[in-house]
């Protein structure tokens, strides 16, 4: 008989979350193996952010951009729902503008459903690897120099959901609505826009600034700026929007999931 059959059943319950916990952590650490490795790949051969399939640039004058863009983030900041009207509206008439579809700007038909699936995942596992310290550090830093950072709005909101049509509604935004409006604006916008005005990697560093202090969350601001960087990345690598929304709704579903690990053990 194994030792972990013969423990009493409450010492093996004990065990158990430690043994999820341990299993996640190797699942996340290969995602980060197999995705640094094609990283390095495509940077020795200067094709990752300069591949055949960057994103379509939008023909868009500077007092329009900054205007839509500066109209978006008031709206976010003040935490009105318009934005996401906003959002759309904006897009629709800037494609129309510049005579094409969806499809083609945002290369939404340029990935097959299963890869896909799992490059989002092991993206996301990469990312996770590597958050988990950066958030601890990022933390610790704000907690040595006395800088408040209480946690996001939404968060603490969710925190007080009881009922589980209420925990559904917020999953659904969180993991669906939220990664889809957000890339189309920060990714499928910004991005695209600042590089008309600076190089590309600028680019993605200064969208992914604006996209991790929209979420007005102090303490989050580093590892939302990381990744923000690489959805910027996946984006520009592939031209496709599809998979910085596979990666986003990922993020998201494993952080609603924690926050629903955590109701539970509360």
């Amino acid at each position: 008989m194994s030792k972990l059959a013969a423990l009493p059943p409450h010492e093996r319950t004990n065990d158990l979350p430690m043994l999820i916990e341990a299993g996640f952590m190797l699942a996340v650490l290969i995602c980060f193996l197999r995705v640094a490795g094609y990283v390095a790949r495509k940077l020795e051969t200067g094709r990752l952010i300069n591949s055949r399939h960057a994103p379509l640039d939008f023909t868009i004058s500077s007092f329009e951009g900054w205007l839509f863009t500066g109209c978006v983030l008031a709206l976010v900041f003040m935490q009105s729902i318009f934005y996401i009207f906003l959002v759309f509206m904006g897009l629709a008439g800037l494609l129309l503008a510049n005579g094409r579809t969806a499809v083609e700007q945002f290369g939404f038909r340029r990935l097959p459903a299963p890869l896909l699936i799992k490059w989002s995942l092991l993206v996301c596992g990469a990312v996770l690897f590597i958050e988990t310290p950066l958030s601890r550090i990022w933390l610790w830093a704000m907690d040595a120099v006395h800088i408040p950072h209480p946690e996001q709005q939404t968060v603490e909101t969710f925190r007080g959901y009881r009922r589980p049509l209420e925990v559904l509604a917020f999953m659904f935004q969180a993991v669906i609505l939220f990664p889809l409006i957000e890339e189309l604006f920060f990714r499928g916008f910004l991005l695209t826009f600042f590089k008309k005005y600076t190089t590309t990697w600028m680019a993605l560093i200064l969208s992914a600034g604006i996209f991790a202090f929209a979420h007005a969350n102090l303490g989050a601001v580093l590892p939302l700026w990381f990744l923000g960087v690489v959805l910027g990345v996946a984006y520009q690598h592939t031209g496709s929007l599809l998979l910085p929304i596979g990666i986003h709704a990922c993020w998201n579903f494993f952080t609603a999931l924690s926050l629903l690990l955590d109701k539970g053990n509360s």
